[in-house]
This record gives structure tokens, C-alpha cells and sequence, in this order.
């Protein structure tokens, strides 16, 4: 026999109880007796949960479009300063022109909305998460920077974290070893890239 009266427990209650109850507990059933006679309840309950978390993830995608944008604008700045310099490559103009048209289109499309565009910013953001100095070479991108987790084993193995501003693409062949060796991850690209894929999703489903 149950000892717990859950009709006095709200619907988060009751399904905060229901993710620690053993189901051989003397209350599980009466438990599930009044999860099922507020069952519309709890599926509106859930279908709001679900509204909140995608409100969250369109924000940090709108976050994520400014983001871009800004990137674009501060490679621009950098790219014309140092055509003006005159210490500008082909390679290095073709990087440039690539990476600022990559994150204009991006931002624009994720700050409007465009669903079926998100795979712009998908891609983007993807392709910031690795960073490395391997051996001689040596390959970072990010858009205005990031916060890493990194492991680093140029003198001895270390693992850490560090935030950097570092807005374009480097990308170096040293006819040694490169100063450091390390790999690290962009956490940030992560949160963002979940933001984007969370979107994508639920906008994806609700077409079919």
C-alpha cells in the first residue's frame, strides 16, 4: 500500500519522482496511477519542457549568427591591412577571401532563420573544433576564438584548458618540428555546433 498521497504533488513533482523510483517501491503504482489520470497534463507539461529547450537553442543559434559575422568583419580588417603592408600570397588572399565569405554567409543565414541553410553554420562550426601542431605542421581555425581543452606534450604530457582571440586560419610548414606539439578541442565550437544540430532537427521533423 502506498504511503505518498501524489495528488498533491505537481506534474514536475511527480515526474522527478518517477526518474527515481524503483519499481518494485509500495508507491510506484499509485505513482503511476496519477501519472496516467494527469496524463494531459503531463504531455503538456513535456511538450513545454521541449518549447523551452528550443527557444534556448534558437537564441545560441542567433548568438552564434552575430558571432559570425563579427568574425567576418574582423578577417576583413585584418585581410585589408595586410594587403596594405604589401606582405599578402595568393595562398594566404585565397584563405582569407574563403574564410570571410564563409562566416558572412553563415551568420546572415542563421540570424534570419534560414533553416535548410544551417548546414552553413554546421560546417563552420565543425571545422573550428580540431586544432593541432603535429610533427611540423601546424593548423588552427576559428572564427573570433575560443575556449580549448588541449593536450600538450612539447616538453612533457599536459592537459589544460585556455582561451584564445585568434579570429581566421593559420596554417604552418616548419622545415623542423613545430614549437609546440599539442591537439586541442574547442568547447565552444561544441556548445554551438549542439545549438545548431538541436535546430536543424526539430525544424527538420516538423517539415516532414
Amino acid at each position: 500500500m502506498s504511503t505518498v498521497d501524489y495528488s498533491k504533488y505537481s506534474v514536475e513533482e511527480l515526474l522527478d519522482v518517477q526518474a527515481h523510483i524503483s519499481s518494485d517501491s509500495p508507491n510506484y503504482q499509485a505513482l503511476m496511477a496519477e501519472l496516467d489520470a494527469r496524463k494531459e497534463k503531463v504531455d503538456e507539461f513535456a511538450q513545454q519542457q521541449e518549447r523551452q529547450v528550443f527557444s534556448i537553442a534558437e537564441n545560441r543559434v542567433k548568438i552564434i549568427g552575430y558571432f559570425q559575422l563579427a568574425a567576418a568583419a574582423v578577417m576583413l580588417i585584418m585581410f585589408i591591412l595586410i594587403v596594405i603592408d604589401g606582405s599578402v600570397t595568393y595562398l594566404s588572399a585565397s584563405i582569407a577571401i574563403v574564410a570571410i565569405a564563409l562566416n558572412t554567409v553563415a551568420g546572415y543565414t542563421a540570424i534570419k532563420e534560414m533553416y535548410d541553410k544551417y548546414w552553413i553554420s554546421i560546417l563552420n562550426q565543425l571545422i573550428q573544433i580540431p586544432g593541432l601542431a603535429i610533427g611540423s605542421v601546424k593548423a588552427v581555425y576559428s572564427g573570433l576564438g575560443g575556449f580549448y581543452l588541449y593536450i600538450n606534450w612539447t616538453h612533457e604530457i599536459q592537459l589544460g584548458f585556455s582561451a584564445y582571440f585568434s579570429p581566421g586560419f593559420s596554417f604552418f610548414k616548419y622545415m623542423g618540428n613545430s614549437p609546440d606539439q599539442y591537439i586541442r578541442i574547442d568547447i565552444l565550437a561544441l556548445v554551438f555546433l549542439g545549438a545548431l544540430l538541436t535546430v536543424s532537427q526539430v525544424k527538420g521533423a516538423a517539415n516532414k
